[in-house]
């Protein structure tokens, strides 16, 4: 079947796959090397962390959402494709920001940078609404978790280049070639979208619906929530995001401040991170399908109450490099295997309506991305051992919170 459907649609098949790729780039790149490479231009964590909330547009994509959609629906029977031109629209933008970056290595208008990290993420939030919607409409129900397979392997390659990678090349010719080279694997994403076709892209959209009105966007949104209990669902989520975020956001600065060289925290942090991620997603589809996700879910906030002792233990103890990369892919583990618990819990409470499930999974990120400011605000005014402290206690509700949004729906 897998090879069946190459066949069928694999220009389609690549534009997924390098679609999720540059969002795994996009969010590593800016995220973590982006901010590593200002650490080492000594510039503040608070400050740092306050540049990263530039990224938040990426959490708002449900209410982007729909006016991608209106547009597609809008230009349907056009002789443009309107979905060619907002992917190369957005491949040119994400190319043009992402490899502007750089240029920060040395000195630079902190402003300018929050603007082209605003322009980067809102390009990958158009880009990624497109491919959501293309895998909506032209593929089976039944060849989802195929084509999400795919997703995945994409993204956690980007997540690589962006990580790993950019060091590698960093370490060779500096941070400002890194961004420009790694930027130019867009063209990968570009060639898969000139080979799409036009009647394929438009095959099925005439089944869809648009949102005629804000309001009724908002009421649907409204229904939804004053029947869900939604404040058991908000504590719950940010139980589930506040560990993950802060520890991984500061992960790169932390491992600067314990004095670990930059090649050693691309082969801990991302080579060997990469595949300690993608072993914790595995294990978690496994158990959530053996045992049941409510017990992941506990099991989610008890490791994660583990991994922030860790990180507690490395903020007052000094420790080999093998013990750190080790402790600290275990951690990674916990990380990959509660990230598919916490999207697997999602699609559950969302009822498998698209629309909540975008909005549940955009209030995930918007606890990630304002995590970052209040994480680099404890390290400067406290200490590194506080945060991590925080992160363990954070678990605590979500523990129990969840027994009462399983009674309550």
């Amino acid at each position: 079947m897998e090879l069946s459907l190459i066949r069928e649609k694999p220009a389609i098949i690549s534009f997924i796959f390098f679609g999720a790729f540059l969002s795994g780039l996009v969010l590593v790149g800016i995220c973590s090397s982006f901010s590593l490479m200002l650490t080492e231009r000594e510039v503040g964590v608070a400050k740092i962390t306050k540049i990263m909330l530039a990224t938040l547009p990426y959490s708002w994509k449900f209410a982007i959402s729909p006016f991608v959609k209106n547009l597609i629906l809008k230009h349907r029977d056009s002789k443009r494709n309107i979905i060619k031109i907002l992917a190369y629209t957005s491949q040119f933008v994400l190319f043009s920001g992402f490899a502007s970056l750089g240029i920060f290595e040395k000195e630079g208008n902190v402003a300018f940078a929050i603007i082209m990290i605003l322009l980067v993420v809102i390009a990958i939030s158009i880009h990624d609404i497109l491919r959501d919607h293309m895998k909506l409409t032209l593929f089976d129900s039944k060849e989802f978790g195929y084509v999400t397979a795919i997703e995945n392997a994409g993204f956690r390659l980007g997540m690589f280049t962006a990580g790993a990678c950019m060091i590698y090349i960093a370490n060779s010719t500096g941070w400002t070639a890194s961004f420009i080279i790694t930027a130019s694997s867009v063209l990968f994403a570009t060639i898969a979208t000139f080979f799409i076709h036009d009647n394929l892209s438009h095959k099925s959209i005439q089944i869809e619906q648009s949102v005629k009105s804000l309001n009724q966007y908002l009421n649907l949104c409204v229904i939804f929530f004053k029947k869900y209990g939604v404040f058991t669902l908000l504590f719950v989520i940010i139980a589930f995001k506040i560990t993950d975020s802060c520890i991984n956001v500061l992960k790169p600065m932390f491992m600067h401040h314990l004095g670990v060289s930059r090649s050693a925290f691309a082969n801990i942090a991302h080579l060997y991170g990469l595949i300690a991620m993608i072993m914790g997603g595995a294990f978690a589809g496994f158990l959530t399908y053996r045992i049941g996700l409510s017990f992941c879910v506990r099991i989610t906030f008890f490791a994660q109450m583990i991994a922030s002792l860790f990180y507690m233990y490395f903020a007052v103890y000094k420790v080999d490099i093998l013990t750190l990369g080790i402790l600290i892919n275990v951690a990674t583990f916990v990380f990959g295997f509660s990230g598919v618990v916490f999207r697997t819990m999602v699609s559950r409470e969302s009822h498998r309506d698209v629309n909540m499930y975008t909005i549940l999974l955009s209030i995930g990120s918007l606890v990630r991305i304002g995590s970052y400011s209040f994480a680099g605000f404890i390290v400067d005014h406290f200490s590194w051992g506080t945060i991590f402290f925080i992160c363990l206690i954070s678990n605590i509700p979500g523990f129990f919170l969840y027994s009462k949004l399983r009674r309550e729906n």
